[in-house]
């Protein structure tokens, strides 16, 4: 997720009641990570969370994935596959990202045709949007989503929050609230985010080397299931929960059908256990919200497990 670190505080109260330990990490050129040149992207993230995860002392982890991270996150459970706990092992991806070339999104498919040098500002288009046109209460943090938002029929305005939400969310009073959400743009904004610049051509770029080994959804689902076979060590079948937006302009109807049959395939019977919902009244941004979005019970879910909880 774009910024993540910091607007993972949106789930604090949450995580310490669900009896979660909740890790964002920084994907390279966001907060304090490094820039890295995009097709070491992936493949420094895989070489990050494991010194990560032995730096915090922790074994086992959950794995959750919103927009971008879907990237991330299939490439961690292929090739990471043992920092998932081998007694519940748990994944969940909301609102997955789908190559423009599966979807059909006009928008992408137009803006994948662009030369490199056309998101080289990207990261101060967003950032611009989200601090001047977008109130930070409804932000994320979608790559490209934060600005194609501003385009969707009944775009997200941030409400102002009411006591009795402020309570339930973060355990304090609706001014505190309003205060935390104006300092997370700040901070996230006040860090280093150049690295949107390169998440966007990734996004973009599927096909082209730069997914690892997810570049084909349906080649990576058998090649996963064949190796998820193959494991003596795990005492249960992976759960794979995957939340779709009711209307997401990122991958559009032809997206969804797509991702679910990747999923669907033969190979997947009795080696994942797969479970996909559709979360109601919500749009690619707002399947996080801490209100209609399903994150409730999926850290209900994970909460109870033994294994903490990594976002990608």
């Amino acid at each position: 997720m774009f910024g993540s670190r910091y607007f993972g505080t949106d789930y604090n109260k949450l995580a310490i009641s669900s009896k979660i330990r909740f890790i964002c990490v920084d994907r390279p050129g966001f907060g304090g990570s490094s820039i890295v040149p995009i097709e070491d992207r992936v493949n420094t993230w895989l070489e990050t969370v494991p010194q990560l995860l032995k730096h915090l002392n922790v074994n086992y982890v959950s794995l959750i994935s919103h927009s971008a991270g879907t990237i991330y996150l299939l490439n961690t459970l292929y090739h990471l596959r043992h920092i998932l706990d081998p007694k519940r092992p748990y994944v969940a991806l909301l609102a997955p990202w789908v190559s423009q070339e599966h979807s059909g999104v006009t928008m992408l498919s137009l803006a994948s045709k662009l030369p490199d040098v056309a998101f080289s500002g990207w990261s101060g288009l967003v950032g611009f949007i989200n601090k001047t046109l977008v109130p930070a209460g409804s932000w994320s943090g979608g790559i490209i989503s934060s600005s194609a938002s501003l385009f969707q029929s009944s775009p997200s305005n941030a409400e102002v929050t009411s006591e009795e939400t402020a309570q339930a969310k973060w355990g304090t009073d609706a001014a505190t609230v309003a205060a935390i959400d104006g300092l997370q743009a700040k901070y996230c904004w006040a860090e280093g985010m150049s690295g949107a610049n390169d998440e966007a051509r990734l996004c973009l770029g599927g096909g082209k080397g730069l997914w690892g080994v997810c570049e084909d959804y349906s080649e990576y689902v058998r090649k996963f299931c064949a190796e998820e076979r193959r494991r003596s060590d795990a005492d249960r079948l992976l759960e794979l929960h995957v939340v779709f937006a009711t209307s997401d302009i990122m991958i559009g109807t032809g997206g969804k059908a797509y991702f679910e049959d990747v999923w669907g395939q033969d190979c997947v019977a009795g080696c994942v256990d797969v479970k996909m919902v559709q979360a109601p009244e919500t749009n690619h941004e707002t399947v996080l919200n801490f209100e209609k979005g399903l994150m409730h019970k999926i850290f209900k879910d994970i909460g109870g497990n033994a294994a903490q909880y990594v976002e990608c």
